[in-house]
């Protein structure tokens, strides 16, 4: 005897059995919302589970915002490390670096909200900052490492101790992403981009015209266009 099949409703969405589903979930219900105005309750509707399933796998809300943005930058740097295979040069190295830091649209604007989400909460809950300095030290040492190897293979000239110079690099992209991010009307992908490449190659005595080409084969391998 056959067993009739009951369709699933269309609301349906598979029980998360593992953290990362969850946290996709959060992802997407932060940047949305805020996270203020995210409720657990909203997470487990968007994952379609269970308050109680969340709370299984995150004490508090503070948790699932830390969470998700490890998780989100884990994926960029997963893809970065897997880029960073492919290039001959440490000069295209720092061109898919530059361009990951453009938070116009898709996976990489929405990280950068996370990350927006968990200053905001680090200012009025310390206990928060060891977790966004572990998250902040991993994404500066793509830079601290690019820099210093560049120079020492003759590739880059910094006017200055090649972690400074880094340290200048990172200070301007959080600068830039930051105005781009709010949408302040003087700013715009294009503007952000070639303020990062006319800064890099004055501090690293490189051609802006070679950083630019090497740009344009980042976006593409990173995705999301040049937009």
């Amino acid at each position: 005897m056959s067993v009739k099949q009951v369709p699933r409703p269309r609301a349906y969405r598979p029980r998360p059995n593992r953290p990362e589903q969850i946290l996709a979930a959060a992802c997407r219900v932060i940047q949305e919302r805020g996270f203020a105005g995210t409720r657990i309750s909203d997470i487990a509707r968007e994952a379609g589970t269970s308050t109680g399933t969340i709370h299984y796998w995150f004490e508090v809300k503070d948790e699932v915002l830390t969470a998700a943005l490890k998780w989100a930058s884990e994926q960029l740097f997963a893809r970065l490390d897997e880029l960073a295979a492919g290039v001959d040069s440490e000069r295209e190295r720092l061109a898919q670096l530059l361009e990951a830091s453009l938070p116009s649209t898709g996976p990489r604007r929405g990280e950068y909200m996370l990350w927006m989400e968990l200053w905001v909460r680090a200012l009025h809950e310390p206990s928060l900052m060891p977790e966004c300095e572990g998250l902040s030290r991993r994404w500066r040492g793509f830079f601290f490492d690019t820099v210093r190897r560049g120079t020492g293979a003759g590739e880059f000239a910094p006017v200055t101790d090649p972690d400074d110079v880094a340290d200048r690099l990172l200070a301007l992209v959080d600068g830039l992403g930051f105005e781009l991010l709010l949408g302040y009307e003087w700013t715009s992908p294009e503007r952000m981009r070639a303020k990062m490449h006319a800064f890099a190659a004055e501090q690293l005595k490189l051609s802006p015209k070679s950083l630019a080409r090497d740009a344009r084969a980042a976006a593409a391998a990173l995705g999301g266009g040049r937009g």
